[in-house]
């Protein structure tokens, strides 16, 4: 019989069409190398894909079981799968919002579904 994890992760998996309704394109850092070699922040972004997602505020329940680095997160992208390499550091473009992106999960890496946990950017920052 499956646990309730596994049932929810195969939940996960169904895209409702309907529910993909925002744009959103993720971007690639062009970093320059400083001085001494060192990265520094990007300068400028590559687009990498343009897609439909469905944009979920990130619930208490995805924060305080997450691991540090996923404690972050203020919001969870669910897109279709992709072989475009996608990597944390990127950036998600929706309006003129923009979030950080901190961890990508190939739901039950069955490359149907990825979700995007990601940051949102303070204008201020």
């Amino acid at each position: 019989m499956p646990t309730a994890s596994a049932k929810s992760a195969e939940a996960m998996l169904d895209i409702n069409p309907g529910e993909l309704r925002h744009l959103i394109t993720i971007q690639s850092p062009s970093a320059s190398a400083g001085s001494f070699g060192a990265s520094i922040t990007p300068s400028a972004w590559s687009s990498v894909r343009s897609t439909m997602a469905a944009i979920y505020t990130a619930g208490g329940r995805e924060t305080s079981q997450a691991s540090q680095l996923v404690s972050e997160v203020s919001h969870v992208v669910k897109v279709r799968w992709t072989a475009d390499m996608l990597k944390a550091g990127y950036q998600v473009v929706f309006g003129a919002r923009i979030f950080t992106l901190l961890y990508i999960e190939n739901v039950m890496e069955r490359n149907r579904v990825l979700l995007l946990y990601c940051k949102e950017v303070d204008g201020a920052q």
